[in-house]
């Protein structure tokens, strides 16, 4: 291939990357919805920062620390427009797709379409729905990647822990890229890799550690450890494989004529980790995505080069996946999970009459807390039902600090009168005995969307009773 020629493909291929992060982008941005979920806590942390409140000493904090402060920084961009948050899933997945390209470019004539592949999957599409952090880890890590295939390994050590200190299960995907490097025997690499994530660790962690060492240590490693079981994995690995099937199949063959393994122990080791963790979600398969891209490519690169009717047949199937994958997202679960109502919710609380802090669901309560104005009852942001079960926090103190103080909790609830079925769903993280002795309907607002049997968000008011 000729010097023109070169520069012609490049030109097309940084075309063809550019149209697919453009279109992604557009169709992504064109829909942002709060919803329910974790990110709530997320935004409201990352303001709660900014008023002074520090992680682990100030509120129970399950993730690491840098995740968050990063979120503090374009907290401190956005102001009060809250949804701008939601664009960050899209533009970190976008740049994560340029990194891909980046990786495949020097060794493949079909690097971009590792930004397609990666870009309009399933999981990919679904999950930038949610800001979950994983997209910031995840771009993390392929930086990493990225820095050491330019031999800037100290660098490369800093951004790969970033990526751990974004989201721990970024660690077995380190554990799989340094096991490539001892195999290659990389020993100097090494060195200067795990020289530069130890630096970047300390600088991180160590002013937790030194202002509340007992707290950080039962947040970030305690709980962890004694987190029950949560959704069945399998059920969890069916989805994925049902939207995936053609592109892992294709990187599991892809793992086998790869010349170098740099992709494959990392997934490998991830793999195997998501499979004995005790409490899996969804989201954390999104890690494998990158790598199952680059191994896909891979093999169709090869089978174009031994048997182009292969490649073709290849792109067939893929398309008629991807046309099933990116209708399945579209028409079924991007509705669902949609808060559409928070306002109208903060509202209420906003104008109350009696001035009390704000208790309650992960999934509503930072959000409509960070819109009223209102504070969350005793920095009680995170109140995953898995903090309670690990014995992070206390349920049964949590609930009586709170009616005694008097709180507004902010539920999210199933009700069914007709079925004898009311004000429950709240049983991980309040009380029922503390609930049913104090806590009174304010309001309710109905839900329409048919994803989930909790059918409403309610609030009530909850205050001790003095007999």
């Amino acid at each position: 291939m000729d010097k023109k020629e070169e520069i012609a493909n490049l030109k097309r291929d940084i075309w063809i990357v550019t149209v697919t992060i453009a279109v992604f982008a557009l169709w992504k941005l064109s829909s942002l919805h709060f919803r329910f979920g974790d990110e709530n806590i997320y935004f409201y942390m990352s303001d709660a920062i900014w008023r002074g409140l520090v992680p682990y000493r100030d509120f129970f904090f399950a993730d690491p620390p840098f995740f968050i402060y990063l979120l503090a920084l374009f907290k401190g961009l956005f102001g009060s427009h809250i949804i701008l948050f939601k664009a960050l899933p899209i533009v970190f997945d976008s740049a994560s797709a340029v990194l891909i390209f980046l990786l495949l470019r020097k060794t493949n004539v079909f690097a971009y379409l590792g930004p397609i592949f990666y870009l309009f999957s399933f999981t990919v599409l679904a999950t930038s729905d949610y800001m979950t952090g994983a997209e910031m880890m995840i771009f993390f890590l392929l930086l990493a990647i990225y820095l050491d295939q330019r031999e800037k390994h100290f660098y490369s050590g800093v951004s790969w822990a970033l990526a751990c200190l974004s989201k721990l299960y970024a660690g077995p995907a380190l554990l799989g890229f340094l096991f490539y490097k001892i195999i290659s025997k990389e020993f100097l690499a090494i060195k200067k890799i795990i020289l530069g994530g130890l630096v970047a660790t300390f600088i991180v962690l160590a002013p937790f550690f030194i202002i509340a060492p007992h707290q950080t240590f039962q947040n970030l490693i305690v709980h962890h450890l004694h987190r029950p079981y949560g959704i069945d994995k399998w059920k969890i690995a069916s989805v994925f494989f049902k939207f995936e099937w053609l592109l892992v199949v294709a990187s599991i063959a892809g793992i086998f004529i790869a010349r170098k393994k740099l992709y494959v122990y990392p997934l490998i080791f991830s793999a195997v980790f998501f499979l004995i963790y005790t409490d899996l979600y969804y989201m954390y398969l999104h890690l494998l995505m990158p790598f199952i891209v680059i191994l896909t490519v891979g093999l169709f690169t090869y089978l174009h080069t031994r048997q182009e009717e292969f490649a073709w047949t290849f792109s067939l199937f893929y398309i008629f996946v991807a046309i099933y994958s990116i209708t399945i997202y579209a028409n079924t679960f991007a509705p669902q999970g949609v808060l559409d109502n928070p306002q109208e919710i903060a509202e209420v609380l906003k104008n109350a009459k009696e001035d009390l802090p704000i208790y309650g669901s992960t999934e509503v309560a930072p959000l409509v807390a960070l819109i009223s104005g209102k504070e969350i009852f005793d920095n009680a942001i995170d109140t995953n039902t898995q903090s309670f079960a690990s014995g992070a926090q206390d349920l049964g103190v949590m609930s009586q600090d709170a009616v005694e103080h008097g709180v507004y909790f902010v539920a999210r609830i199933a009700n069914y009168p007709k079925q004898n079925i009311t004000d429950t769903g709240f049983e991980g993280y309040f009380d029922r005995k503390i609930f049913e002795s104090s806590c009174v309907l304010y309001k309710s607002f109905d839900r329409t969307s048919p994803d989930t049997l909790l059918n409403q968000v309610a609030i009530y008011k909850c205050k001790k009773v003095v007999k």
